[in-house]
């Protein structure tokens, strides 16, 4: 249960930092209409967290995976 209230959190973080980035991406770009620029802005926050994602994932299955097979050397 700890774990599930851990990853919340976390998710809870992101979510805020998603808000903050956008707001600030609003008013960066600010030739375009107010909207139009925060939907921009969340549009390339949830690309970089994808990408970071993706990348944590496949770091860790990568780490699992060999991890496994060296096992399975040593034992054959």
């Amino acid at each position: 249960m700890k774990k599930i209230g851990f990853y919340f959190l976390i998710g809870c973080i992101v979510a805020i930092g998603g808000i903050i980035f956008s707001d600030i991406w609003g008013q960066f770009f600010n030739g375009m209409d107010f909207g139009s620029s925060c939907v921009f802005g969340m549009g390339i926050y949830l690309c970089v967290v994808v990408v970071t994602c993706t990348g944590i994932i496949i770091t860790k299955i990568e780490s699992k995976s060999s991890g496994d097979h060296s096992d399975e050397d040593e034992k054959g």
